[in-house]
């Protein structure tokens, strides 16, 4: 390529900036909207930044808030009631979008029976848990995947004291486990969700009142039995000074054989374990129960982030029809779709990773990678082709087709969103068989949870790795139930229930 060649080229491909871009243009031509910014800061500074604009009372039509900020906006009188301007300009897909979320965004940004921001939409479903197991190690012992408490139990035991590795050393354990016990990765959510216990949750006290679920029974239950494990050795002695990382590196020697975690988990770290050992075979199942009551994954709130419409905005509706527009020119699902807004082709190609974040008001489809998962069900099994033309199942399929052709760097692809034991094989036998449990509170945290909340996680954390190690006995459990009541726990739940 010529001089002359690469200057036409970078004429054609103008940069995007804030104010110049590929969403603005649209705005102002599709909408006849033109955006003003008043102000930009780094992601990692918009919370201070936006704190402050809130305590000086310098804040622009349409407001980017979080949770907390979002309960300010609607207490001190700036956010608009948007219930029937929502009603009135969303568009259909966008209402959709809203039923497929099954309105737990809406839910989260509606106080006292009025729609007070707009919902920026995430998947909601996506952080159910489930058990991931190197079914190379199940065959090689010739166990079957668990379908109770008591199985988890077995495999445990096995994968701790009988060579699943057939390495001829005893260098195995059978449940991975982080020192944060909650999360993502290696934790405990799922099993205590095993005994139909709810760590982190409220839940129905059967009266109509919330309860929260950390402080009561099968939790102590739950914790009888982990207690149990450590003692037997089917948990790492030293799980209580290793953070995620260090959890990782076990995995990927080849030390940990079940954990319970999330969808994302093949793409850390288990894909680092395929890599070094391609013969470690992870595969995602269902959370199991302790009885004959089916396990429920509990879910929580879908938006972290919710658009504010200011009182003094003149023309209100430019923020629905704002909205309306990133769902018709963004995410691949819509019927009006526009690769070039998501950087596949056109005047976007140089920038693929960004263009979405220029939208001045963003969200997503909700069942999004379930969609992309059955897409790829129907692509295997069903030789449909016509899958491929949306971009999210195409690149999903051909990372799987050049894996099972050899290239094992793409596992984690296949073990995410493939046909076979995947994590939304996992998620969407949960959605098929109505076994997701809503969190009873979604809504911002209450003063005493901002005031004490930190403390009270903190006890829980020092508690519940004292009676797994043995430290102290299961009983703890009580005195921990009324010290949680006593510093802050009778206050927060008397919030709660006025908030709910």
């Amino acid at each position: 390529m010529g001089l002359s060649d690469q200057v036409q080229k970078s004429v054609a491909i103008k940069p995007d900036v804030v104010n110049d871009n590929i969403w603005t243009r649209g705005y102002e031509k599709e909408l006849g909207i033109k955006i003003k910014y008043l102000w930009t800061v780094p992601g990692a500074q918009m919370e201070q930044k936006m704190n402050v604009a809130i305590s000086s009372n310098d804040l622009p039509d349409i407001i980017p808030a979080n949770p907390r900020q979002f309960k300010m906006l609607v207490d001190t009188g700036v956010a608009m009631d948007i219930t029937q301007l929502f009603d009135q300009y969303a568009s259909d897909f966008t209402k959709k979008m809203m039923e497929a979320d099954k309105n737990i965004g809406l839910n989260q940004a509606t106080v006292e029976g009025k729609l007070m921001g707009i919902p920026q939409l995430n998947g909601a479903i996506d952080a159910a848990s489930m058990i991931w197991i190197r079914a190379d190690w199940l065959k090689n012992l010739g166990l079957e995947p668990p379908k109770t408490i008591d199985d988890v139990m077995k495999i445990a035991e096995a994968f701790t004291k009988n060579d699943p590795d057939r390495n001829g050393a005893n260098d195995t354990y059978g449940l991975g486990l982080v020192k944060d016990l909650m999360g993502g990765f290696a934790v405990l959510d799922g099993f205590f969700e095993g005994y139909h216990g709810y760590v982190n949750g409220w839940i129905d006290d059967g009266s109509g009142n919330l309860v929260f679920g950390g402080i009561q029974p099968p939790i102590k239950s739950a914790l009888a039995k982990l207690a149990e494990m450590y003692k037997n050795g089917y948990i790492d002695k030293e799980f209580s000074v290793k953070d995620t990382a260090k959890v990782a590196e076990s995995v990927t020697a080849g030390k940990v054989g079940m954990l319970y975690g999330q969808h994302w988990n093949p793409f850390y770290p288990l894909q680092d374990a395929k890599n070094k050992d391609p013969k470690a075979d992870w595969q995602a199942f269902p959370i199991v129960s302790v009885d004959s009551v089916p396990a429920k994954p509990m879910i929580n709130g879908s938006a972290a982030t919710f658009y504010v419409v200011n009182k003094k905005m003149k023309n209100p509706e430019a923020a629905v029809k704002l909205y309306n527009y990133f769902y018709a020119k963004d995410p691949a699902i819509s019927p009006d779709f526009d690769p070039a807004y998501h950087g596949k082709n056109g005047e976007q190609e140089k920038i693929p990773d960004q263009n979405y974040q220029l939208a001045t008001m963003t969200s997503f489809y909700p069942q999004q990678n379930l969609f992309i998962h059955q897409s790829v069900n129907k692509y295997f099994n069903e030789k449909d082709q016509s899958v491929l033309e949306n971009y999210w199942v195409k690149d999903n399929v051909e990372q799987i087709e050049n894996y099972k052709a050899g290239d094992n760097k793409l596992w984690s692809g296949y073990a995410w969103a493939g046909p076979d034991n995947s994590a939304f094989n996992v998620i969407e036998s949960y959605d098929k068989n109505d076994l997701f449990l809503q969190n009873g509170y979604i809504k911002a945290d209450t003063e005493s949870t901002t005031q004490k909340g930190a403390t009270l996680n903190q006890m829980r954390s020092e508690t519940f790795t004292k009676i797994i190690m043995g430290a102290a006995p299961v009983d703890e459990f009580d005195a921990y139930v009324t010290k949680w009541r006593k510093l802050g726990g009778d206050d927060i739940t008397k919030e709660v229930n006025a908030a709910k």
